[in-house]
């Protein structure tokens, strides 16, 4: 049985209502809480944390790869000296990952090092099936300020969670809550 179909089968065995898991999905994608949807829904806090994480779990394995045909910006958050990269083509934004073979380590650690710019403007060569750099800037990073936004009303994110937590909010800027909520009432049916 796969990750997903775990998930899948943990959600349907659940001892929560499906009512109760529409209304649980509903305060994800408003981006409660766990704490504000165990009070509106009234059950306990690790309920919903738990239920939280296997909804993360199932967003993140259906996560869009790395599809840039033409130029996209790599960009990078630091949070907590953790850092994390990701591309941005045309406002959409997907992560990289750490074994990334199409994305060379020596361009991140340049523009790591680099003194002004927080972006490097990326090439994808098709006949190398790896991106090359045309060249470093400085840009608005609007995604950074969307994660600042969005991971200050958490008491505090465990260092084991952040990724996910980063990753998440990945899908949260890319898509919209009507769909993102479609997309989770699919899980409980």
């Amino acid at each position: 049985m796969s990750n997903i179909d775990l998930i899948k089968y943990k959600i349907k065995n659940s001892k929560l209502t499906s009512s109760k898991l529409e209304k649980l999905s509903l305060c994800f994608t408003q981006d409660l809480t766990a704490s504000q949807t165990a009070k509106k829904l009234d059950i306990s806090r690790q309920t919903v944390n738990s239920y939280y994480k296997k909804i993360r779990f199932h967003l993140i394995s259906n996560e869009k790869k790395i599809d840039c045909k033409n130029s996209c910006l790599l960009k990078y958050i630091n949070f907590n000296n953790e850092i994390m990269f990701f591309l941005e083509d045309e406002e959409k934004i997907v992560s990289v990952e750490e074994n990334c073979t199409k994305i060379d380590k020596q361009i991140k650690e340049q523009l790591l090092k680099h003194k002004k710019a927080n972006s490097a403007k990326l090439l994808y060569n098709k006949r190398e099936e790896r991106f090359i750099v045309i060249g470093f800037l400085k840009t608005q990073n609007c995604f950074e300020d969307f994660i600042n936004t969005r991971l200050k009303k958490f008491r505090g994110i465990n260092k084991n969670n952040f990724k996910l937590h980063i990753k998440e909010s990945i899908i949260r800027y890319n898509e919209d809550k009507n769909s993102l909520f479609k997309h989770l009432i699919t899980l409980f049916n």
